[in-house]
């Protein structure tokens, strides 16, 4: 199983829009990994998790070829993570592909919202919403969608794709999960990566994010449970520039615990 990071910022971007802090100013002095998109997952080809503002950039910066893709994930409906509008790119003269109708799968939010923007357009891109945990057969690969802990009124997700015998986790915009049957999943799944959002880094984080301390929690529950295999690969990813610290330093807090710091464009093979 192949997979690439392709955005790893929160809401605002890294650096962020309109921004003048401190942070925002080192990132655009020093570039490289400090430059952060917003988010989005790809594996291989054919499946993707979230469609964000930022999805043209990493196509055409980041190697995110999307001419073949087949299945997309949508964990929920904030902007920075679904911009249904870019599906209608889907049909010609925009786009000229052999892949359509795309299947998009998400919440009650994410099927409205998809449906209502492309309209009479619905060929091009078939709307599924999910039930939690249960499996959704998707070419080669089995996801499972999981309760997050995020938008108040909304069931927003995380998503487990199991391929090969191989066990990726993509969990961002999620607290520590506050529905059990979430933690029952995880906890008797083998993982082999791990992708798990810590948008506040070391400064402290409201309950629908994570910081670092609940990032180790949640390792720590993991371990505990014996639900990760001898070499998973834990990530951290959605960072805001609020954490206020770059690339580097995100690195000495994380990597004593063997946890890497995402970047756009981190490639992971398992």
């Amino acid at each position: 199983m192949e997979l690439t990071i392709l955005g790893t910022a929160a809401a605002e971007g890294w650096p962020a829009l309109f921004c003048a802090c401190d942070t925002c100013k080192r990132a655009r002095a020093v570039g490289g990994k400090n430059l952060r998109s917003r988010a989005g997952v790809q594996f291989g080809k054919t499946h993707r998790v979230d469609l964000s503002p930022d999805t043209w950039y990493q196509e055409a910066h980041l190697g995110a070829d999307m001419s073949a893709l087949e299945y997309l994930f949508v964990s929920h409906s904030h902007d920075d993570h679904w911009q249904p509008h870019c599906l209608a790119y889907l049909r010609p003269p925009f786009a000229h592909a052999n892949n359509t109708p795309v299947q998009v799968y998400g919440n009650e939010a994410v099927v409205r919202t998809g449906r209502a923007e492309l309209g009479a357009e619905q060929t091009i891109a078939v709307f599924n919403e999910v039930a939690p945990l249960k499996p959704i057969p998707a070419g080669e690969m089995t996801v499972t969608p999981i309760v997050a802990s995020h938008k108040v009124g909304e069931q927003c997700l995380n998503y487990l794709f199991a391929s090969e015998g191989k066990n990726v986790l993509c969990a961002w915009d999620t607290g520590l999960y506050e529905d059990e049957s979430s933690w029952k999943f995880v906890e008797n799944v083998r993982l082999d990566c791990v992708i798990l959002e810590c948008t506040c880094g070391p400064s402290k984080c409201e309950r629908y994010h994570m910081d670092y301390e609940h990032y180790l929690a949640f390792k720590e529950r993991l371990e505990k449970a014996g639900s990760v295999s001898s070499e998973c690969i834990f990530v951290a990813t959605h960072f805001s520039h609020n954490v206020g610290i770059l690339h580097d330093e995100l690195e000495q807090y994380f990597s004593p615990h063997g946890v890497c710091v995402a970047y756009d464009g981190m490639k992971i093979v398992l």
